[in-house]
């Protein structure tokens, strides 16, 4: 998701081997002298200052900030816990809950556990809740037990409920940690389960702890955030929300119904890390630059193209704003409402050779965000007309590792963020 979009702006980069003055035809001047006001076709050019005064190159929000909330639904959980069922728990009823709220408690059923060569039905009302910053703890708060199977000896007598607890819990902390196993290695993740989550068991309160290493999303997303920070944990009727955080994320406001929020200072950071060295430049000295949310709902990208196969080789500095609108769910309309060229060859740029220049770095947006074969592994794009494309993200375009899909449902740019909303 991320890449499409980054892509948004790198794919500007593109034209630089496209970029030949010397291809000019006169119908490409006529069409550009027939789509420009004639005020900007027959603009003099300009000789700039050698040394352009400075200007404010940063993003809206500088800092990279990535603020998300998750739900996990009660139904969800209950489905991958039947999962986890083995020798040691068995669900009873597939079809009914597992995990269901009573007040201020949640209540974990509908199952039986192997305990001591015994079949036990135990109901646990157990309290989650926040202990701070990736540190979690369920509480078991009561428990009853049935001892529906097992040996005479044990009929009759009251089950040790410390050891049932510590039994259960066990269990299911190494299961959770077997599916995290699991799902890393089917996504080719170089990580073990033990290297994000520890689990510890206090058996004298009940309580179940659970660490979550903060670093482990950085080699994951190189370049976009070091880390990354569970900074809530709540329940309500229907399941858990989890939020979380990188950067400076405290002063982010998700708008109503958006699930995510990303500054425009991150996917510039993200940008930059990967243009380093190429013809491509973000943040070119003493010019405007960079990537930006600008409050009117669009996404600006500006910088320089170094264009090394045309004759002189000349720096061009452009300008593109888009502006992109959630059409259906996981379907994006993006369409480039401007290309401004500020100077080729150390000099103003004509309005008739700018409007050629515009069109060039349009096709080429849309020829790479139709084209690249990596962006197709996370999207399908089509153009629509020739200043738009229309891009259908795939369910697996997030959290692929996590959930079977995620489906984006509204996007909206506002001063420095991009806030989406996505349900799993």
């Amino acid at each position: 998701m991320f890449a499409a979009m980054a892509a948004f702006g790198l794919a500007t980069a593109a034209f630089a081997g496209d970029f030949d003055l010397n291809s000019l035809s006169a119908a490409d001047l006529k069409a550009s002298q027939e789509e420009m006001p004639a005020a900007q076709a027959s603009a003099p050019v300009q000789v700039l200052p050698a040394k352009a005064p400075a200007v404010n190159k940063a993003p809206n929000m500088p800092a990279p900030v990535l603020d998300m909330t998750v739900r996990l639904p009660f139904k969800d959980i209950s489905e991958r816990l039947t999962g986890l069922s083995g020798a040691y728990l068995q669900v009873i009823d597939p079809s009914a809950p597992i995990l269901s709220r009573q007040g201020d408690t949640i209540v974990f059923g509908n199952v039986t556990v192997n305990y001591n060569g015994m079949e036990v039905e135990p109901a646990l009302f157990i309290k989650p809740f926040f202990e701070g910053d990736n540190r979690l703890a369920i509480k078991v708060m009561k428990v009853e037990a049935d001892v529906v199977l097992g040996p005479k000896a044990a009929l009759g007598k009251e089950l040790d409920k410390d050891g049932l607890m510590e039994m259960v819990m066990t269990k299911l902390s190494a299961g959770v940690l077997e599916a995290v196993d699991k799902a890393f290695l089917a996504n080719k993740v170089p990580l073990k389960a033990g290297d994000v989550l520890a689990f510890s068991y206090d058996r004298a309160s009940w309580t179940l702890h659970a660490a979550i290493a903060p670093g482990f999303v950085a080699p994951l997303l190189p370049g976009l955030i070091s880390n990354i920070n569970l900074t809530a944990f709540t329940f309500d009727d229907l399941g858990f929300s989890l939020a979380v955080k990188s950067g400076s994320a405290a002063s982010v406001v998700q708008l109503p119904g958006s699930s995510l929020a990303v500054s425009d200072g991150l996917l510039d950071n993200f940008i930059l890390q990967f243009t380093k060295g190429t013809d491509f430049e973000l943040h070119p000295a003493g010019h405007e630059g960079g990537l930006k949310f600008r409050a009117d709902g669009v996404l600006e990208m500006a910088g320089k193209i170094y264009a090394r196969d045309v004759f002189l080789k000349p720096n061009v500095y452009f300008k593109v704003v888009i502006r992109p609108e959630v059409t259906a769910p996981n379907t994006i309309k993006a369409r480039i409402e401007r290309v401004d060229v500020d100077q080729a060859y150390g000099i103003g740029v004509p309005g008739f050779i700018n409007g050629w220049i515009q069109g060039k770095v349009i096709r080429s947006v849309i020829d790479t965000l139709t084209t690249n074969p990596a962006l197709s592994k996370v999207m399908t794009a089509r153009k629509l007309d020739d200043k738009t494309v229309e891009i259908t993200l795939k369910n697996s375009a997030i959290l692929p590792s996590f959930a079977k899909g995620a489906v984006i449902n509204d996007l909206k740019i506002v001063n420095g963020l991009v806030c989406i909303g996505f349900e799993l």
